[in-house]
């Protein structure tokens, strides 16, 4: 009888047992290829001269195509060869020091599929804009034949107007182009728990509030395991990633859900934001009074 009961119940065991469901990334075209923006609104408190200032971001990802030889917008007819899908990244920032105030945009263009099918995501250039009443500057470095080819066009005297390059080692990072690469849109860049050593190109707006000149740096690039976390009083499932040096860090949490939105990000210096909310829409059309609304919904000024 014992004999029985045991191969009765590993009969059943097998009829029963469900192999566990492995949550599969979904079709990047099939989301990111509808003819929309994604639009987040982040509310901003940003160090400067000494004191911590108060003010909003905009995380705007869309899709379009990007000349492969010029690295320039494609908006006229081009044969497919000759172009470059990528997704684009448009981090803007603004806030106020006293009576006057800043207006920061950096992009970020990725090549969805890699210039040559094999590196998803492999990044093509970084510009960042940054007005204020002083002035304004242009600093853009663009990746070109395994090196990082930059220029800098600045009101400053002591920066004014000059290029630069940089050796681009295997182990090579953008902090900015990170805010792409760590949404994991089209499978995992690395596993929960898993820390490497990277060459790291800190912030363009980094080297703008430093006035230091552009390098690289041994840095530490981590992921860490999924945890709950608190939003705008909503709860999220979170992975954590981390970039750090022995001098500075930052910290981002990503949605653990597809798209995988940013949800927060803070650093050593005492800069930090936090999701406001989040729209998908094509806003290079709305351009009427009445879609004004969208900045309300927005949260932003």
């Amino acid at each position: 009888m014992p004999r029985l009961c045991a191969i009765a119940l590993t009969v059943l065991a097998t009829l029963v047992f469900v192999p566990p469901v492995v949550a599969e990334t979904p079709d990047f075209y099939a989301h990111w290829a509808d003819g929309k923006a994604e639009i987040s609104s982040y509310r901003v408190v940003q160090p400067r001269y000494g004191e911590s200032r108060e003010g909003y971001g905009v995380l705007i990802f869309v899709t379009e195509d990007l000349n492969r030889k010029t690295y320039i917008k494609v908006e006229s007819p081009t044969p497919q060869a000759e172009r470059v899908y990528v997704l684009k990244l448009n981090n803007v920032l603004k806030f106020t020091t006293g009576i006057y105030d800043y207006s920061v945009m950096t992009s970020v263009f990725s090549a969805v599929e890699g210039l040559d099918g094999s590196n998803p995501f492999e990044l093509m250039k970084v510009n960042l804009s940054s007005q204020e009443w002083c002035g304004h500057i242009f600093d853009e470095i663009r990746v070109d034949d395994g090196k990082l080819r930059g220029a800098l066009n600045s009101y400053f005297e002591r920066e004014g107007l000059r290029t630069y390059s940089l050796d681009m080692p295997d182990a090579f990072q953008s902090e900015d182009h990170l805010l792409i690469q760590i949404r994991e849109l089209k499978g995992p860049m690395m596993q929960a728990g898993e820390s490497r050593p990277v060459r790291l190109l800190r912030s363009l707006w980094s080297f703008r509030t430093r006035h230091r000149p552009h390098a690289l740096v041994d840095a530490r690039l981590s992921k860490g395991k999924p945890e709950t976390i608190t939003v705008s009083n909503e709860s999220h499932e979170a992975t954590p990633w981390r970039w750090e040096t022995d001098r500075w860090n930052t910290t981002v949490w990503v949605e653990a859900a597809y798209p995988r939105r940013i949800l927060k990000w803070e650093d050593g210096a005492g800069a930090r934001a936090e999701l406001m909310t989040t729209v998908r829409e094509p806003y290079w059309r709305q351009k009427a009074m009445s879609d004004e609304v969208y900045r309300k919904r927005l949260g932003i000024p």
